[in-house]
């Protein structure tokens, strides 16, 4: 019976080691410097853009008291609409927006560097975007709560594969912030090629 126990500890001892050893190994402190400057309010001026900022206060505003039944309804609308592949009329009308337009010629100009972008008022629901989402509400996902609701200046995921262009990217979220006295107003979502990200 001790050597079961003993068996059943050194096996949870080895499991553990692994997943901390697992957790160090996908750390890449190099590639968060690198994403941060690439992401800094600095390198991404449009982050402070009034316009920018004026479009997440004016949802903040519009969405001022919402009900959660109330964007789950339109969450679930969305994520309707985007798996039926046909017509989604809220994606149409937030693509056709002046800030998502903005944020197009954002990456237009990147040079590839940025492969998208997301923008996300107080409640995480969707500002502007440059390319389709599964779903309409972030608010439940860590790349809105690890910002908004959290401490993180920056959240970024681990770099993977792009199953069309093969490319190796990172999900960036940093908070939009209201210059004028600095409180968090929304998320920004910034998806980077991190091969050209030192280019």
């Amino acid at each position: 019976m001790t050597q079961i126990k003993d068996w059943i500890v050194g096996c949870a001892i080895s499991l553990l080691c692994a997943g901390t050893a697992s957790m160090a190994s996908a750390a890449d402190p190099a590639l968060e410097g690198t994403v941060r400057k690439a992401v800094s309010q600095q390198s991404q001026p449009w982050l402070s853009d009034p316009a920018v900022v004026a479009a997440v206060k004016a949802q903040n505003a519009k969405h001022a008291g919402i009900a959660q039944s109330k964007i789950d309804e339109m969450d679930n609308q969305w994520k309707a609409a985007a798996k039926a592949g046909g017509a989604n009329p809220a994606f149409d009308a937030i693509a056709a927006t002046a800030v998502s337009k903005q944020l197009k010629q954002v990456v237009d100009g990147s040079g590839g560097r940025i492969v998208e972008i997301l923008l996300m008022d107080d409640h995480g629901l969707n500002v502007g975007q440059t390319a389709g989402t599964s779903d309409f509400w972030q608010g439940d996902e860590p790349k809105w709560q690890k910002v908004f609701t959290g401490t993180a200046d920056l959240y970024m995921t681990d770099p993977e594969k792009d199953d069309k262009s093969g490319a190796m990217l990172t999900e960036a979220s940093v908070p939009v912030l209201d210059p004028a006295g600095k409180q968090k107003i929304g998320v920004a979502m910034i998806v980077l090629d991190t091969a050209k990200l030192g280019q």
